[in-house]
């Protein structure tokens, strides 16, 4: 049962952000944030995460208008693609914020 009113709890003080606001918030570089979001099958993944400079050398992509970007998996000790449109949540300095 607290599990439970925990849960409730966090949503209580949750925010809505746009799209656009959760993309601004990831790609502010080098400060850690955990990322709710589904995996291209569908299954929900939750992981602590980063952005950085990007790890393509002279090559210039575009990643954000293709619509996905690359970060730093803290969980993993790796780098890992996250598509912007499957994150449904993000919590960055204690603060959740729920993508509409």
């Amino acid at each position: 049962m607290k599990s439970f009113f925990k849960h409730l709890e966090e949503f209580a003080k949750a925010t809505e952000i746009s799209q656009s606001e959760m993309e601004d918030m990831v790609l502010t570089w080098n400060e850690p944030f955990r990322i709710y979001t589904r995996k291209l099958d569908g299954t929900r993944m939750v992981r602590d995460m980063f952005s950085f400079s990007g790890p393509s050398g002279n090559v210039r992509y575009n990643y954000q208008a293709k619509g996905y970007m690359i970060l730093y998996d803290l969980d993993r000790d790796g780098y890992r693609t996250i598509v912007f449109k499957n994150v449904y949540k993000l919590t960055k300095f204690g603060q959740t914020y729920l993508v509409k």
